[in-house]
């Protein structure tokens, strides 16, 4: 009878000792595991995914371990050995734990292609209570694990789904199966498009794949949409930082603009910057550059609030002069600084990636894209890696007018000069996350501490929001974004050492606010015992009850304190 073979050596063998004897400290437990992950073998693996999939470490460590088991399946092509099928269960997590570990329970799932967790993933893709990023997530995984079910759930969707959502969320998964398909299943329906409906997801989805933007442009070509349509498309491939010619070419006369970028003389350039500093707005220049389909705060930062694909913009008023600006807004390769150069890079699996590289190592290449989500492609992975120029879009100018142009123009040339665009100097909330949602549990009453923990606090659905420049939020714009007079906002300090703080508010009329998970009963001026780490402030806004229509936020130090803190700010 033969003996069993000895398990291969592990880069982490004493680590694993160490793990496995249940001595290490709670507070080191965290960075021992990761080290696992990130270095260990199968073996090791398997041992850690037994610890997440049988309730044994702590909920916010399961979550990050199924994002490290994700990175070693992709980026080292390392999963663990043995029975994954345990995996299926954490995709019916119950209530209080769906929230944290579905995401990442769904993206391992497809990382691994396990066919044992295709059965729940297609409830969750069925059931009509999934929220649309969680069917859309699944639907991804299904589509990974099982292409031919996955192309039948796409093309159900496509096919007999009453909402514009819902049918690009079937190209959107269609695309990585049979592009061609999904670029006829587009074409036709952004014919039907309303105003209001998002075409990102179709535009990106097809933007992504080897010979998406040929196709998509052939099929628009032969089932155009609207004019209207046509430049909500172009304005999200330019936002993109993509410059298809084979789409531009066709997007651009439906949307009854320009294909080619306009290229200004140097005499031209002086006149603009002329114009710019006799007859700009720099009030309405900001709303120019906020406005979302022009993108111009996805890639670019704003007293650090923003995007971070470009540089910050606070201080280039203050360090630029008007016609370096002109030139940057109509030739933005002309003036790209290196660290700003994109890479495009396509996978042997025919996925078309673009953005600026923030790593490089021997096995890895780490972007930045536009939406400023880092994607970590494995070199091993790579087929071909073109360095490309600004991700700036080239046609920018071409979807304003003339005199949207001169704001703009202005609003950046004061950015930084002291006054209403100077740079922040206090602790003030520029970034804001906004909760998603439309529950009217929550838009109603006032929430107990249950469902603000769970519905609240946990909620994986909460986007960016940005304060102007000189740190008023427009509540306005949230209101009508969220289509409700009543939202949740949420500000984040990063604490480095523990101490009281204030909270200033403008004006607290119409405000609930939650620090962490404790109500405040009066927090105007409220002085907080602050502890070291992450540290969130909730708002319960209702813009019914506020004589302003516009929120600030800022921290402060009463005398002696010895707290160090700093508002959290990036996209």
């Amino acid at each position: 009878m033969s003996e069993a073979a000895d398990p291969p050596p592990s880069a982490v063998g004493s680590v694993m000792k160490l793990l496995q004897s249940g001595k290490v400290p709670p507070a080191r437990l965290g960075s021992v595991v990761e080290m696992v992950c990130t270095r260990g073998n199968e073996h090791d693996l398997a041992y850690v995914f037994g610890q997440v999939a049988g309730d044994v470490y702590p909920l916010a460590l399961r979550k990050q371990v199924l994002g490290w088991l994700k990175e070693a399946a992709t980026n080292r092509k390392v999963q663990p050995a043995g029975d994954l099928t345990p995996l299926a269960t954490l995709l019916t997590a119950s209530p209080s734990e769906s929230a944290e570990l579905q995401p990442g329970a769904i993206d391992l799932a497809a990382a691994w292609k396990l066919q044992a967790a295709a059965p729940a993933l297609a409830a969750l893709i069925k059931a009509p209570t999934t929220p649309r990023t969680t069917r859309a997530a699944a639907l991804t995984a299904i589509g990974a694990i099982d292409p031919v079910q996955g192309r039948q759930l796409a093309e159900a969707l496509v096919a007999t789904g009453d909402q514009f959502a819902t049918r690009s969320l079937g190209v959107t998964v269609l695309a990585k199966i049979d592009t061609p398909a999904a670029a006829t299943a587009a074409a036709k329906i952004l014919q039907t498009a309303q105003p209001g409906d998002s075409v990102e997801g179709i535009i990106d989805s097809l933007l992504a794949q080897t010979g998406g933007p040929a196709a998509l442009g052939a099929a628009l070509k032969a089932n155009p949409p609207s004019g209207d349509v046509a430049k909500l498309c172009l304005r999200r491939v330019y936002a993109t930082g993509r410059s298809d010619a084979a789409l531009i070419d066709v997007l651009a006369p439906l949307a009854g603009v320009s294909a080619k970028p306009i290229q200004l003389t140097s005499t031209q350039v002086r006149e603009m910057a002329l114009a710019a500093e006799q007859k700009g707005d720099a009030a309405r220049g900001e709303q120019v550059f906020r406005r979302s389909d022009l993108s111009c705060m996805k890639c670019h930062a704003v007293n650090k609030a923003g995007g971070q694909i470009g540089p910050d913009l606070t201080p280039v008023g203050a360090n630029s002069p008007m016609d370096y600006l002109v030139t940057a807004i109509f030739d933005p390769d002309a003036q790209i600084k290196e660290a700003y150069i994109t890479k495009t890079i396509t996978t042997l699996e025919g996925r078309v990636l673009q953005g600026i590289a923030v790593d490089r190592t021997d096995t890895t290449v780490v972007l930045r894209n536009t939406d400023s989500q880092l994607i970590e492609i494995p070199i091993s992975d790579i087929d071909e890696e073109i360095e490309g120029k600004s991700l700036m879009p080239k046609g920018l100018p071409t979807l304003m007018t003339e005199a949207e142009v001169l704001d703009l123009l202005k609003f950046l040339s004061v950015m930084g000069r002291p006054g209403a665009y100077e740079v922040r100097s206090t602790q003030r909330v520029q970034r804001w996350r906004q909760l998603a949602t439309s529950d009217a549990a929550l838009l109603g009453d006032l929430p107990n501490t249950v469902i603000f923990e769970t519905d609240v606090l946990a909620s994986p659905v909460w986007i960016s929001a940005y304060s102007l420049v000189n740190g008023t939020l427009p509540l306005d714009e949230i209101a009508a974004t969220r289509m409700s007079p009543v939202f949740y906002l949420q500000a984040e300090i990063d604490v480095v050492q523990g101490g009281p703080a204030q909270l200033q508010f403008d004006e607290i009329t119409g405000l609930t606010v939650w620090v962490g998970k404790e109500l405040l009963d009066n927090p105007q001026g409220a002085t907080l015992d602050l502890e070291a780490g992450r540290q969130s402030i909730t708002l319960r806004v209702d813009t019914r009850q506020r004589p302003a229509s516009s929120l600030k936020l800022e921290f402060t130090k009463p005398d002696g304190s010895a707290a160090q803190f700093q508002v959290v700010d990036g996209p």
